[in-house]
């Protein structure tokens, strides 16, 4: 076998390093295309990969367009009706207890429930998660622990409710809680319930325990300056899995360069913290984002001892590689644009 010497080894070093300082930055649509690749498995993520897209900000509405006209009562009960979903126990330990546009999770453990997300109003909290939880079988007396992901009404929408009735502890990352208590950054729309008051704060990779089960919480900035994403175990049976929950999807915020890089790089170290824990499921709190309601529609079908649905192996981490690199090629049409 021949040796390498030293030498031969520093010039082998030297030569990779330089061909990779030399190497040509991927363009924005480079990088698009390698995030589609890397989450082909995710179409309600696609989107954030078009570069032809326009930048929205957060309760505003497109130039030109009018004002909604209000409903009548029968057009809203309509409404009500088409984005009904049925209440369903996903793993033997996590439930969904959202609609068609918005998700909230009921995490049980041995010593309560952790709810993840309160939808958008006080009505919702009532109508989807406490009557949910009820026709599961569980009791929202039982809720310890309010998690919300981030500070926009439609998820912190219900909690005046589920904290006037059922007295959970409200937990929120210290940027978003800040958000809320500033008049100039606090985003209003009629449709959401009133925002909650400061309670449980947390920081960056907190653990929010109760009885047997750690929810891991990293504070993912991008969506907000304060989104919370979470890790936590959950079981089929005899088989335990890791679920990776990304906090705040879309790019709502208009044409800021800096900050959708900062949302490229939460989205980066996430997947890594996500890889590190075996994370096997992905899961957002826009059923549209991470298909739940068609993976729980085929839940019902299941086989016995077959895949579960919302299990996708080391493929749930491709979700957050498309996070980062379609978010990081929003970043680049915009630096292309300004040269």
């Amino acid at each position: 076998m021949k040796t390498i010497g030293t030498a031969s080894v520093m010039c082998l070093m030297l030569a990779l390093v330089s061909t990779a300082a030399n190497a040509k930055p991927l363009t924005s649509q480079e990088l698009a295309d390698k995030g589609l690749k890397a989450g082909e498995n995710y179409p309600g993520l696609h989107n954030l990969c078009d570069l032809s897209s326009r930048f929205r900000i957060a309760g505003s509405r497109p130039a030109g367009s009018t004002k909604k006209r209000e409903l009548s009562a029968e057009e809203r009960e309509k409404k009500r009706q088409g984005a009904y979903v049925e209440p369903t126990r996903v793993f033997d330990n996590l439930y969904f207890v959202g609609n068609r546009s918005v998700s909230s999770w009921a995490i049980q453990t041995s010593d309560g429930i952790i709810l993840v997300d309160a939808l958008n109003n006080n009505d919702q909290a009532e109508r989807y998660i406490e009557d949910g939880l009820i026709k599961l079988g569980l009791n929202p007396k039982d809720i310890k622990y309010l998690i919300i992901t981030h500070g926009h009404g439609d998820h912190y929408g219900g909690q005046e409710y589920l904290v006037n009735k059922f007295h959970p502890k409200v937990v929120m990352s210290d940027q978003d809680w800040n958000m809320l208590e500033d008049p100039e950054q606090m985003i209003q729309n009629p449709r959401w319930g009133k925002p909650p008051k400061r309670d449980v704060t947390i920081n960056d990779r907190a653990t929010i325990s109760l009885g047997d089960t750690n929810v891991m919480l990293f504070v993912t900035p991008g969506h907000t300056p304060g989104t919370v994403s979470l890790i936590f175990p959950v079981q089929d049976g005899e088989t335990r899995h890791h679920v990776g929950l990304w906090g705040g999807t879309g790019l709502n915020f208009g044409p800021k360069e800096d900050r959708i890089r900062e949302y490229a790089q939460s989205a980066e170290n996430f997947e890594k913290a996500a890889e590190h824990h075996n994370v096997d499921v992905f899961l957002s709190n826009h059923p549209r984002r991470d298909g739940s309601v068609e993976k729980m529609q085929n839940l019902q079908s299941r086989a016995p001892d077959t895949k579960h649905p919302f299990v996708d192996g080391e493929d749930a981490l491709g979700a957050f590689q498309l996070l980062h690199y379609c978010t990081l090629a929003q970043a680049e049409r915009l630096a292309e644009r300004d040269q």
